[in-house]
């Protein structure tokens, strides 16, 4: 045990030598020094700005829908253009089709969806 303590002495990093465990084995303790190795070789998301969440599909498009609702009694034009990112466009032409549908009924816009790989998932415009 003398051994390992003296060789402990020569690392680096703070440790301890905490004596054999219930299985015969030497338990030892050591303060990490450097960086995790993921920190050093990766960065933060980009396009989640490193919370590792994005809104969901659903609820952007209640959210674009909320928000094309205000825009449209500012304006005065017969149609609502939203122009999203493709799968938003897919979705809002498919399973949340009905959100158009009755954003067209309360607005008594036509609403024109059109797609825009440039934006970021949960960016939209409406004109």
């Amino acid at each position: 045990m003398i051994a390992l303590q003296q060789a402990l002495e020569q690392d680096k990093a703070p440790s301890k030598a905490l004596g054999f465990n219930e299985f015969g084995l030497v338990a030892i303790t050591r303060k990490r020094t450097k960086q995790a190795l993921e920190r050093v070789l990766c960065q933060p998301c980009p396009y989640c700005t490193g919370s590792g969440m994005v809104k969901s599909i659903p609820t952007l498009c209640y959210e674009i829908q909320a928000e094309a609702r205000k825009m449209a009694m500012e304006q005065e034009e017969p149609n609502l253009t939203l122009r999203v990112h493709p799968e938003v466009a897919k979705a809002l032409k498919t399973r949340e089709s009905m959100l158009i549908d009755e954003l067209e009924q309360t607005t008594h816009k036509h609403v024109i969806i059109q797609s825009d790989a440039t934006l970021h998932w949960e960016q939209y415009d409406i004109y």
